[in-house]
Order: C-alpha cells, then structure tokens, then sequence
C-alpha cells in the first residue's frame, strides 16, 4: 500500500493533469449513462477538477488515516471520514500552486492537510443526546431509569428535563404538553422552533416513554446507528430481569423499530374455503408497572450499571475505558444476546445465544463455556443443569455442537426438526452467563482478565 506522502504526489500529479488535459469520458456500456467529469467538492457548492485517479488516491489517504488511527475508527464511518478527507484536499488544492516542484511542495499539503482534518474532526467532539419514544413499562413509577448512557423516562419528565436546560422555547413546550395531554392545537406557521417542535413528535410519537442516548464524539451516521443499538440493548438488559427474557423484550419496543401492527396468513387446502390467521407483530403497549417490579429494578441496578459502562464505551469512544477486554465481552454477549431474543426461528436463535455465551469466554468455545458455569454457578460438567436430568456438558454440547457450529458450517442434519426446546435452554443458560459474569465482573472492578471469569473465586 502506498504511503500518504506517495498517495499526496499521485494526488498532486493528477491535479496537474486535470487542470491542463481535456477531460475524455470513457466508452459507454451496455447501459448508456449520464457521464460528468470528475470533481472534488469543496463543501460550499464549488468544485474542483480532478481525474479519477486523483479521486481513488484521496479515498485511499482516508482509508489510510481511519485505518491507523485508533482515536477515529471508532467514531467515524469510512464514508464520512472519506468526505472529510475531500473537503480537506479540494480546499487546501485550491489554494495550492501547483507548478512548484514535488520537493518541499507535498510536506506542505500534507501539513495542511493534517490540519484541516484535525480541525473538522475536533468539530465532530461534542455530546449529543438522540431521543426516542418508546415502550417500555407503562405507569410511571419505574422511571427515570438508567442503563449507562441510556436514560428511559416519561414523557413529561423528559420535557420538564429540557426546559430546566433552556432547550426548549416556552411555546413549543406548552404546545407539548397540551398535545401529550390529548388536547387540540392549531397548526403553527413554520418557523425553526415549529420545526424543532414537529420533530419531537414525531421521534416520540404517542409513545409513553421518552428514550435519551447520550453520545459523545460520534459522526452523524454513528450517531444515530450507535446511538440506537445501545437502546435496544439498554431494553435487552432490563429484560434480564425475566428468567425468559424474550417474554420480557416482547413489550419492549423503540418507535424507530415499529412494524405494521398485525400479521395476516391466508392458507388454501381441499376444502371450499380458505383459512386465515392473524398475529400482531408487536405488542401496543410496555408491561404495566406494579410495586415487585420497580423493586426488582431497584435491587438490580447493580447489573444495568454494570452493563451500561459497557454501552458508555460504545457510544462515547472519546473517553478512557478502563477495563477494554472485560467490557468488550459484556458488550458482545449482549448484542448476541438481544438479536437471539428477538430472532424469530428458533435454531438461528439458539445459535445467537450460544454466540452470547462464546463472547464471554473469548471465543474459546464450549469447553469454555462449562468451565465458566462451573466457576460462576457451581453446575459440574457431568452434573444436572436442568430438573429433568440434562447435564451441563450435554446441554452445552447440543446447543453450541448442533445448535450453532453444525448450521454455520453447513452439516447441520436436523435444522427440520423441532428447535423450540433447545431455544429456550439456551435462552435460560445464556442469561445465567451473562448475569453472573457481570456479577463478578462487578465485585471485581479492577480485573480486565477474561479468563478469571471461568476460574471458582
């Protein structure tokens, strides 16, 4: 791969070229299209012409810089790094006099360079706080409630929250509590603040409960992105709190994600007439809330903190992570985790979970996964896991073995049969791995180890 310095001649050698060669399209394909020559924009409207060479070696100093640097590939997706890096190279290029000679000449546009891009990124280092509406539980005494970065409250204290903080205008906070509050309102003329105030209601909707994300030197596109995944998974630890979670998560849902609100078949056989069924595809409506409830959420904080610093790490790249590994995992298993609980077949959902398990082990594997039952649970490999007398190693074996690494690699013999069992032992067993590692991931703060996790202290 060529270096910056090469890719910035090559750069400056085609720029040349563009300037002084007439642009020639190339022959047309089976298609005919439309063909412009090629440009670099400047962000403000304006152009500069450039070759299309010259474009594959910018797009190539960008993967080169986000690749190396560990501080922005986290933060940035490569196309809007990539558009950056243009921006950056159009503006500094047309400044730049480009009859001088290589020598001394690509040290200069490099520098530039690098100090654009410093100055557009740090533009990008600020909070942002993404809100949703959502489902959750309804009533209102289980909120606020925190999972790290995630914050789930009512709808009224989440605007009572951004008048405190001036973030909203005194019309258009009035207007939302009187339209929360079921009462018509005339349509405003459009206006900033009328526009802000239309946004609102449609990123929360008729939605109870407001979601807040509260991210921090992310671009736009993982704003929204990551900002999103870390509420779903902030409602995928909540439903920890169920020994079926997938029952739990079934009243969780972001407005984001809403489907049309019934499913129907129709099935046609010997008979006249055909038969139909419908199913919703979602509930309407979160869990009530009673008193065992939010004391369940009470007496569990200690587990939505534990993975709401793994959900911090996701969304706010900037800050120090103090125990990468561990948090990694905690992430991972979750992520598994929730895709598994809301998968609807049941062996693809039996392989997410045993994926879920795998993440907490580092991927070692079913072996690993005993051991850390063992450690963390007391169940021995040749001993009961399940009332009906199935042994650790056998569940494991069947849901890691047949479950997942026969249907991945394709030699799977019984993906036909019957998966709803094994779907929730592994459902059961996934969710016994994850609170307990983050157990003792809790009363350990200071180990970044892995492997401790599997070792009986």
């Amino acid at each position: 791969m060529s270096t910056k310095k090469q890719l910035i001649s090559t750069i400056l050698r085609e720029l040349r070229k563009a300037q002084t060669e007439k642009w020639t399209p190339p022959k047309p394909g089976p298609i005919k299209e439309l063909r412009f020559p090629p440009t670099l924009a400047l962000g403000n409207g304006e152009h500069l012409k450039a070759t299309e060479a010259l474009r594959v070696a910018v797009f190539d100093y960008a993967r080169l810089w986000w690749s190396n640097d560990p501080a922005i590939k986290p933060r940035f997706k490569i196309d809007e790094f990539a558009k950056l890096v243009e921006y950056a190279f159009a503006n500094v290029l047309a400044k730049t006099d480009s009859d001088r000679p290589d020598e001394g000449l690509v040290d200069e546009v490099e520098e530039k360079i690098r100090e654009r891009l410093n100055e557009d990124v740090l533009r990008h280092r600020q909070p942002i706080e993404l809100t949703v509406g959502c489902h959750l539980f309804e009533g209102e005494s289980a909120y606020p409630l925190r999972v790290g970065p995630v914050v789930f409250e009512t709808r009224e204290q989440w605007r009572q929250r951004l008048v405190a903080r001036n973030k909203l205008s005194c019309t258009s906070a009035r207007r939302l509590e009187a339209i929360w509050s079921g009462k018509p309102m005339r349509a405003r003329k459009g206006s900033a603040d009328s526009q802000t105030e239309n946004a609102i209601l449609k990123a929360i909707g008729e939605c109870p409960v407001a979601c807040t994300i509260e991210t921090d030197a992310l671009s736009s596109k993982n704003i929204e992105e990551k900002g999103l995944l870390a509420a779903r998974l902030a409602m995928s630890a909540v439903s920890l709190m169920w020994e079926r979670p997938s029952q739990g998560v079934q009243w969780m849902k972001l407005l984001y994600d809403r489907k049309l609100p019934n499913r129907h078949t129709v099935s046609f056989g010997k008979g006249k007439y055909p038969g139909s069924s419908s199913a919703k595809s979602e509930l309407p409506v979160g869990r009530w809330t009673d008193s065992e409830l939010v004391s369940n959420l009470t007496e569990n904080q200690w587990l939505l903190d534990q993975v709401g610093e793994a959900l911090l790490n996701y969304v706010q790249p900037g800050r120090p992570v103090d125990r990468p590994k561990v948090m990694n995992a905690i992430f991972m298993g979750l992520l598994w985790f929730h895709e598994a609980t809301r998968e609807p077949l049941d062996q693809i959902a039996t392989t997410k979970f045993a994926a879920s398990m795998d993440a907490l082990v580092g991927g070692k594997g079913e072996y690993a996964i005993v051991k850390l039952l063992g450690a963390r649970l007391g169940y021995k490999p040749d001993g009961p896991l399940f009332k009906d007398g199935r042994t650790t190693k056998s569940v494991i074996s069947k849901i890691y073995g047949d479950g997942r690494s026969r249907l991945i690699h394709g030699s799977s013999q019984d993906f036909a049969d019957d998966w709803t069992h094994i779907r929730s032992s592994a459902e059961v067993t996934a969710r016994l791995c994850l609170i307990s590692s983050c157990d003792w991931l809790y009363r350990n703060r200071n180990s970044d180890n892995l492997e401790a996790l599997q070792s009986e202290s």
